[in-house]
């Protein structure tokens, strides 16, 4: 396998190999193991967790698969899915040595699982965001994967383990979903050639696709009405805008978990080049969601307000009013695209 080039330690690293020996070496030492991804957790956060959890029980140890928040119901689906228990759940005092975190920029993004770290844990990060910082021991950070999924897939390649049909399905849907449906830019060969190895071993790509994009509840489809009512062009056509409001979930009887994805509605529509999806939050703050195409880095904007992710998908939460919010995204957008024109 041809490696790209990763960083440990804040320093730019061109081989895999050192650090996929230093997670190897850590686990093999290793006897409690906590494994977990970020809040709110997708396709990519919740098949990697599930995959890696697997890996190490079959390695005998004994593993806590820990979330902060709901898991969308469209990935109920997933083999072991049941497994990944609230935080909150786990006895406080619970004996950790090592934690894998995984597609966490930051240690903050971990959510209320971050309790159970302390100085005796041995933090190991595996990331694909450009704006990953060093807060592990180990850290495994690759920007050019287009999932952790990816990563998780060729780390297991290198150990020689081999995956089952439920580790396949857990990492083909991550990568599935963290790429785009293989539509980012940074879905390479590489990423084609992992999940056709995956399909090797068992997964099913229809039957993925069809129950992550295609297995709606009825209260999904009314709040995407209602979302898609809300849509706005701006710049002539190239910002396409919608809005998610607290009594959208109200009136349609949807769950938070059901508005994941629904960002991506704006990058449906022809001349579109960015696209902005704003949802109300608690305490008057406006959650951003960012998409964008032809070379428009949204994780850049974000990192502004205090928020990242990746080149052509990020988000941030912005402490101010949506009608306030909507103003200053418009203005941002618009400035950066004319400033590539």
């Amino acid at each position: 396998m041809k490696s790209r080039v990763s960083v440990q330690n804040n320093i730019a690293v061109p081989d895999t190999s050192a650090l996929v020996s230093q997670i190897r070496d850590a686990v093999e030492r290793s006897s409690h193991v906590l494994v977990v991804s970020h809040v709110d957790p997708d396709g990519d956060a919740l098949g990697s967790q599930l995959a890696m959890g697997q890996y190490l029980r079959d390695l005998g140890k004994t593993i806590h698969l820990m979330r902060d928040s709901q898991i969308p119901d469209k990935y109920a689906f997933l083999p072991g899915v049941e497994q990944i228990m609230p935080a909150n759940s786990f006895p406080k005092g619970l004996a950790i040595d090592t934690a894998i975190i995984l597609e966490c920029p930051t240690l903050e993004r971990v959510g209320s699982a971050a309790e159970f770290l302390t100085d005796r844990t041995t933090v190991i990060s595996i990331d694909h965001h450009r704006d990953s910082m060093a807060f592990g021991a180990i850290n495994w950070v690759d920007i050019g994967a287009s999932s952790v999924g990816e990563m998780v897939s060729d780390y297991f390649g290198m150990v020689g383990y081999v995956p089952s049909r439920d580790v396949a399905t857990q990492l083909y849907t991550a990568i599935l979903t963290d790429s785009g449906r293989f539509r980012y830019q940074s879905t390479t060969a590489h990423t084609m050639r992992v999940a056709a190895s995956l399909m090797e071993a068992g997964a099913d790509p229809r039957w993925i696709c069809d129950q992550v994009y295609y297995n709606m509840r009825p209260t999904t489809i009314k709040l995407i009405g209602r979302v898609l009512n809300t849509v706005e062009f701006h710049d002539s056509g190239r910002i396409c805008m919608l809005t998610l409001t607290k009594e959208m979930f109200a009136s349609t009887g949807a769950e938070e978990p059901e508005s994941d994805g629904l960002v991506d509605f704006t990058m449906a529509n022809r001349g579109v080049v960015a696209g902005i999806l704003l949802k109300e939050a608690n305490s008057s703050g406006t959650k951003v969601s960012l998409r964008s195409s032809n070379g428009v880095n949204v994780s850049a904007i974000a990192a502004e307000y205090g928020g990242g992710g990746h080149f052509n998908a990020a988000g941030c939460t912005i402490p101010k009013p949506m009608a306030e919010v909507r103003v200053d995204m418009i203005k941002r957008l618009t400035e950066e695209l004319n400033a590539r024109s």
